[in-house]
Order: C-alpha cells, then sequence, then structure tokens
C-alpha cells in the first residue's frame, strides 16, 4: 500500500499535462492541480490506517449488504478517483462475456486489473468521446489510437487510463471497439485539464473547493501505441456497451450517496443561517425549510433503498440496486437548483457580499465586519461571515457550477438516469400486481 508521499512521488512521472495553457511538470507542486494531489494524498494516508499491510481496503469486494454500506461509506469519505478505481475493478465481471469473444481478452484484463492493485493505483476513466476515436493503424506487438475523450476525472493526478467504448455500438463500428488500459504518461498522451481549485491567492473563504477540487479532463490520443497486452477488445462490438455500464455504476453510486449529503448540508446551511439571522420562526421561512426537509430525506431515503435492494452479481459481489440509484439521481438533479435557490432566499445577498477573512483580520475593517455581521449577543459577525463563505462556495461560485452541471450529466442527463431507473426497475413483479389485483 502506498502512503501519500509515495504516491506523490509516483505521479512525478514525465506526463503531458497541461492546465491554463501551461504545461505542468510537477503536480504536486502545482498551487492548483496540487489540491487534487493534496486530496488523493490525504486518502491514501487515511486507507493506510483501515487496510491490511496486503491490500487497500480499496480493492476489498464486498460480499454482503452490510459489506457493500461500509464499502461506499469508504467511497464516499474518499477521493473520487477511489470510487473510479474500485469501478474499474469491477470490470472482471466482463471476463467470461469477453472470454467467448477471444480467450486472451479476459487474461489480459486480468492482468491490468491485477496491476492496479498490486501497485496500489489510482485509475480515470476515459468512455466519453470528443470526436471520433478509435484504432487508426496497427502494428506487430498493438495498435495506434487517434482521437480525444472528454470528462475524464483527475486523469492528471491518476496513474493509469482505463479507456472503453461510449456505449453500444454498431456493427460496423470496429475501429471504435477498442477498449485498453494504459499509463498516463504513454508517449502521444496529452492531458488538458481543468479545474475548481480557488484562483485567489488568498482561499480561506473557498472553504470547500480549497481542499475537495478534483481536476477534471480532455484527454487527447496522438497516434498512441497500445500494446496487444494491454487490450481486453478490439473489433467486437457485441460487449462494447458493457464494459462502460459496468465499471460506471460504481461512480454513480457514490454520486446518489454524495447527493444524500449534500441535501442534508443544504438543508442544515438554510437553517443554520436562518437561526443566525432570527428567522426560524418566521411562516414563510418555515415554509423554505420544510421544502428542504422533504427533499434531504427523499435523497437519502432513495440512496438507502439502493442499499437495502443491493443484490449479488455474477462475481457474487454486492453491488446497488440500479433502479433505486438512478430513481435517486434523477430525483435529486432535478430539484437541485430549485433547493438552491431556496438556500439562496433564505440566506439573502450576503451569500455574494459578505466580507472577507483578510476584511476581518484587518484592525481597520475588524470591528465594523464584527459589528455589522454579528445579529446578537450569541451570533458572533466571524461566523455568520464563515457560513455565507460555505454556501456561496457550494452554491454560488466556480466550483458550484462545476458541481451542478456534472451531477446533472452524470449517467446521461435526467431524462437518461429515468430511462435507467425504468430499465432497471423490476417491471414483471409491477404486472404481476396489476393482475392480482385485476383478478386477470
Amino acid at each position: 500500500m502506498l502512503t501519500g508521499d509515495e504516491y506523490r512521488a509516483s505521479v512525478r512521472d514525465g506526463r503531458t499535462s497541461f492546465l491554463s495553457g501551461e504545461r505542468v511538470d510537477n503536480a504536486s507542486e502545482h498551487r492548483l492541480l496540487g489540491v487534487s494531489v493534496d486530496w488523493v494524498a490525504r486518502t491514501y494516508d487515511r486507507l493506510q490506517g483501515e487496510g491490511s499491510s496486503a491490500q487497500s481496503p480499496l480493492f476489498d469486494a464486498p460480499t454482503t449488504p452490510a459489506e457493500l454500506a461500509s464499502q461506499m461509506e469508504l467511497l464516499t469519505a474518499s477521493d473520487p478517483t477511489a470510487a473510479i478505481t474500485a469501478g474499474c475493478m469491477s470490470l472482471s465481471r466482463v471476463a467470461p462475456a469477453l472470454a467467448l469473444l477471444n480467450p486472451d481478452y479476459a487474461e489480459r484484463l486480468g492482468r491490468v486489473l491485477e496491476s492496479v492493485r498490486q501497485e496500489d493505483h489510482r485509475v480515470a476513466a476515459a468512455h466519453t468521446d470528443l470526436g471520433a476515436f478509435g484504432v487508426v493503424g496497427r502494428t506487430a506487438d498493438g495498435v495506434v489510437v487517434r482521437g480525444a475523450k472528454q470528462h475524464v476525472l483527475g486523469a492528471a493526478v491518476v496513474h493509469d487510463l482505463v479507456v472503453v467504448p461510449e456505449g453500444d455500438l454498431l456493427e460496423g463500428q470496429t475501429d471504435a471497439a477498442i477498449a485498453f488500459m494504459i499509463p498516463v504518461n504513454t508517449p502521444g498522451v496529452k492531458i488538458v485539464s481543468v479545474t475548481t481549485a480557488p484562483l485567489s491567492e488568498d482561499d480561506r473563504h473557498f472553504p470547500i473547493s480549497r481542499e475537495y477540487s478534483m481536476a477534471d479532463a480532455t484527454v487527447l490520443f496522438d497516434d498512441v501505441v497500445v500494446p496487444n497486452e494491454r487490450i481486453f477488445l478490439d473489433g467486437e462490438t457485441a460487449e462494447a456497451g458493457s464494459l462502460a455500464k459496468t465499471f460506471g455504476l460504481w461512480e454513480r453510486a457514490r454520486g446518489a450517496a454524495d447527493q444524500a449529503d449534500r441535501a442534508e448540508l443544504l438543508l442544515g446551511l438554510a437553517y443554520t443561517i436562518a437561526d443566525m439571522n432570527g428567522l426560524t420562526d418566521v411562516a414563510h421561512i418555515r415554509e423554505k425549510l420544510s421544502r428542504l426537509a422533504v427533499y434531504a430525506n427523499l435523497c437519502r431515503a432513495g440512496w438507502e433503498s439502493a442499499l437495502a435492494h443491493a443484490q449479488p452479481a455474477s462475481d457474487g459481489a454486492m453491488v446497488p440496486d440500479e433502479s433505486a440509484v438512478y430513481a435517486a439521481l434523477a430525483y435529486g438533479t432535478d430539484l437541485y437548483s430549485r433547493m438552491v435557490a431556496i438556500v439562496h432566499d433564505v440566506g439573502g445577498a450576503s451569500t455574494i457580499t459578505a466580507p472577507t477573512v483578510a476584511d476581518y483580520e484587518n484592525e481597520a475593517t475588524r470591528g465594523y465586519v464584527e459589528k455589522y455581521m454579528s445579529t446578537g449577543n450569541n451570533v458572533r459577525g466571524e461566523d455568520r461571515m464563515k457560513v455565507f463563505h460555505l454556501i456561496r462556495d457550494l452554491t454560488a461560485d466556480r466550483y458550484s457550477g462545476w458541481l451542478k452541471v456534472t451531477n446533472q450529466m452524470l449517467g446521461g442527463g435526467v431524462l437518461a438516469q429515468q430511462l435507467a431507473a425504468l430499465d432497471h426497475y423490476p417491471l414483471t413483479h409491477a404486472q404481476d400486481s396489476v393482475r392480482a389485483a385485476a383478478h386477470i
């Protein structure tokens, strides 16, 4: 198992990485990408104390509902690359189907997954095409791929890229039916990142994004040579869609779990600032808080339903109920903007106009900030200012925009989430209920 410092050293590997038009040679020491590196490093250090000496608990496959709940608690407390890596390991479930296409595929997949486990690596998932992506040439030892993948979360700070088709393919799309795993420092791979880490030198009034920003990326493949031993699908369209669907479940499950926590935080923020403002007993404020309470309850209930109805997959590992995961995501994302609007309505314009920490520390203005941000003997101006900074960072600034859009598009958007909830719902049971009620 790697320590945080060993992880930091391991990503100084000569990868071709860019941010804001500049080459980044060492993400660990970069002011913005370093936020992502530090988050992953904290996860490594925390997992050191929770796993055995032989293997990180990230790679433990849950076999009971209780183990699944524990695993999801671990993943939601970790940086996002942990859930993506755990999802990547679930690709072992498609090995039997790949073996029917070519026995070498299953063996190669098994070897690359074992290398991730043994080396305690982090993986980024590249499956959403940006224009054409596929095989453009072949060598005696592998294939040459060209194109781009977008929305590759954590690409600049992980060790490996797992590249799979975006979804189901038509029979003739053989060049796009390519799946493989390669190190991010493979020649020809170029990572162009964006990040929500605060641009301000004084980042103290960005309490979330200063610690929990994960860089997103477009990954360019400029005639990248992929060795045969790292390829586990090559030209067969039949299983193309199953790869992204299999490991994508873990990213979406973490999204549903995060959504439940975030809904509770929205309720807590609205109630806290209303209490600081002395308005919790005002009728229209109580009505707004009640809507947030319903939202928080149902987001939590959706995630808990996904855990309660978990089922064993083909390899015996427990997985959350997919219909409940998608239903929870669809419900939460559909109403998220409305719930944020309630928080803003309760908090007021100070959400974006509250003084900064530097203003509070300045002797010339500190007394005024404390006096006018305070609303009574029990509400310190500094504390109320900090709550406004938290609301702003989570709901009304750069980080909040990225969070809103990425959550909304998880799994293809709200409509796709709704359709997936329908496709995975046990409709036979629902129809049996109709037949019984109709005496058919």
